[in-house]
């Protein structure tokens, strides 16, 4: 990735810092197995670890996506071995989805990911008080609307 010197400015440290995570997570990855997983992918597999008991069409209104798009990534992840699907035991005319042996060791390679980062970021956060910590939570929520509203332009 191409650095720059630190710029004093909040704006550009948060736009640099954003693209660093974008860099590190937009990449493939194969969290302890012999496929490679798309950022859509490995969370597909989180939501579906998380959430056991939701089909097809609940995964999707859970995600704000169409059907479609998630039995597009449920196809890809079947392929590799990630997941299997099966008749609903309780409801016959829905799908089943559970991991796989593989599905389940990259879901813990990336759980075990999001907890080293959470700890890093809890790390840095030890020595705020509970007044900036409160106000770092707040100045995030208002960013996140003012990306929403950037994405929407």
């Amino acid at each position: 990735m191409f650095t720059f010197a630190k710029n004093p400015n909040i704006s550009y440290r948060l736009l640099t810092i954003a693209w660093q995570l974008f860099d590190s997570d937009g990449k493939f990855h194969y969290y302890g197995t012999d496929q490679l997983l798309y950022e859509a992918e490995i969370h597909m597999i989180m939501h579906i670890k998380d959430n056991p008991d939701l089909h097809l069409a609940a995964l999707a209104e859970k995600l704000g996506v169409t059907r479609g798009a998630v039995s597009q990534v449920i196809k890809k992840l079947e392929k590799k071995g990630m997941l299997t699907k099966s008749k609903s035991q309780t409801n016959r005319s829905m799908l089943q989805i559970s991991l796989t042996a593989k599905g389940e060791t990259a879901y813990k390679q990336h759980r075990l990911y999001h907890d080293e980062f959470d700890n890093a970021v809890n790390s840095i956060l030890t020595s705020a008080t509970p007044e900036e910590q409160e106000f770092l939570i707040k100045f995030l929520d208002n960013l996140e609307g003012v990306v929403e509203k950037f994405k929407h332009s």
